[in-house]
């Protein structure tokens, strides 16, 4: 199960936001559990006493303690939840890189970037070895091992199967997320390759199973090699 946290001290906020989720989670048919807490030191309350979420909504401006200064509590406890900040002030966005938040969302939601962002917490979580992906009005999953290459282009990134293509929203960095490292590297500022569907590696491209041709850049060539060669000792 899915265990989700949001401390938010506005009721009208944290009712909204507690909806938004649920529509969330439905669409991605995940299994799920939401707490809701109005103030951080009911948050910290539950946390204590051995209460655990994968993921937290954190309202930044908060009385008494502030969503930033309870994530760095959290992290001083070796929690390595995923830690989303809710903020109306984008004054606040460097200050995530100290307690690694996964991202900064602006009131009101953009539900189309949490959608993804769940989504792709999700499968490092529980699904490492499938691909959620928005195609149209359909959220789809699709197996890893089905998958040739990925490409982007603009905010929108086609994912190569062995029979067909798929265009979906997102960014080709969060779908990478979502997918084995050991199977899937970047090769390429504009696409990322499934090194098990590779059959031979030329100087500028990434040969497949079907013949298809990856380009692979300098910048990425050490790694997509270092990823094609320990695959090929595990057989």
């Amino acid at each position: 199960m899915y265990r989700a946290a949001i401390c938010e001290d506005e009721a009208i906020f944290s009712a909204e936001h507690e909806q938004i989720c649920r529509d969330i989670f439905t669409r991605l048919n995940i299994e799920y559990h939401i707490s809701v807490f109005e103030s951080s030191a009911d948050f910290w309350a539950a946390f204590s006493k051995g209460e655990r979420y994968d993921l937290m909504l954190l309202d930044i401006m908060m009385d008494e303690t502030t969503g930033m200064e309870l994530a760095r509590k959290i992290r001083g406890s070796g929690d390595d939840a995923a830690i989303i900040f809710i903020t109306s002030n984008p004054g606040h966005v460097w200050q995530g890189y100290d307690v690694n938040a996964l991202h900064y969302l602006m009131k009101p939601l953009d539900c189309g970037v949490l959608e993804r962002l769940i989504a792709s917490d999700y499968a490092r979580r529980f699904q490492s070895d499938s691909l959620a992906v928005k195609a149209g009005t359909q959220t789809l999953r699709i197996p890893a091992a089905d998958i040739v290459c990925l490409e982007t282009s603009g905010k929108r990134v086609t994912v190569t199967l062995e029979n067909r293509t798929l265009e979906c929203s997102g960014k080709l960095s969060e779908l990478l997320g979502q997918l084995p490292k050991e199977q899937f590297v970047r090769c390429h500022v504009a696409y990322a390759v499934n090194v098990r569907k590779v059959k031979e590696l030329t100087r500028t491209d990434a040969i497949t199973l079907n013949g298809r041709k990856v380009p692979v850049s300098r910048t990425y060539s050490k790694d997509v090699q270092k990823v094609f060669l320990r695959n090929m000792r595990k057989g």
